[in-house]
């Protein structure tokens, strides 16, 4: 008898049977597909573009460093008021003035500082008796500030040294800033200030009409600005001169800064 034979194996003989083809043609070579050949390809010029760049500027950066000798940099120097600490430029904070007393505050440079003018210095007195009268009874306060060091500073006379500010404070004596301004210096005949031209005007400073008188002559021009205060005066002050020699950092614009900064309390 024959033995039974099952679907599966009948199946299984007729497979076995099939002839199979070369393996050349039915197993499949290991190919590299064309994104990975391209990636390959961009890293391999990259490599080479840095190789060569590195080497062009070796050899650049060894020419300059060969042609030109290490420069030397110089030590700082710092236009005054500002001056030199560990190596960097400094300026000390502005100072803050207040007289609550007689209703102003005032901002002065860092390096500036507080002076008395010497005893006898009563500023402007004048003779006419249709003018205030500039005497000490009527003069409530005056303040001087400078840039200058003790051992240069000296004063002489009315008026404060030039470049320095001089800030006052009078009794208004009921008569208005635009009297004040024609009492001193324009119109003052106690007073020689020679051959010179008075010039009046007026400035807005902070949101406050000022009179303002400038007296020029050949070298030098006093200027002067007038604040009424109630039943006060205040007056600030200045002396530009071309025959003195200005503190270190301290212009014309300096002073013109100090008057911009008054604060009326």
């Amino acid at each position: 008898m024959f033995p039974e034979l099952s679907i599966e194996r009948v199946f299984q003989r007729e497979l076995d049977s099939l002839p199979l083809p070369s393996e050349e043609i039915w197993v499949p070579a290991r190919r590299t597909g064309p994104s990975a050949i391209l990636a390959v390809s961009v890293a391999c010029a990259a490599l080479v573009v840095a190789v060569v760049a590195a080497g062009v500027i070796r050899e650049v950066s060894g020419a300059a460093m060969a042609s030109t000798p290490p420069s030397v940099r110089p030590s700082s120097s710092c236009e005054p008021p500002a001056f030199s600490a560990n190596g960097r430029c400094a300026m000390l904070l502005p100072n803050g003035i207040r007289n609550p007393a007689f209703g102003y505050n005032l901002t002065i440079p860092g390096n500036w500082r507080e002076v008395r003018m010497p005893a006898g210095t009563d500023p402007f007195v004048i003779g006419r008796p249709s003018g205030p009268s500039l005497t000490a009874p009527f003069l409530l306060d005056r303040r001087v500030f400078t840039a200058r060091s003790p051992q240069e500073w000296s004063a002489a006379g009315v008026l404060a040294p030039a470049w320095d500010m001089d800030v006052q404070v009078w009794d208004r004596q009921a008569r208005t800033a635009i009297e004040w301004a024609r009492a001193f210096p324009c119109n003052d005949p106690s007073v020689s200030l020679g051959e010179t031209n008075c010039v009046p005007s007026e400035e807005v400073v902070r949101g406050t009409t000022v009179a303002v008188t400038t007296v020029y002559s050949f070298r030098w021009h006093i200027t002067s600005y007038y604040i009424e205060r109630g039943d006060r005066m205040l007056i600030l002050r200045y002396m530009y001169s071309e025959m003195v020699q200005p503190p270190a950092g301290v212009t014309e614009e300096t002073l013109k800064e100090i008057v911009r900064s008054i604060g009326l309390v």
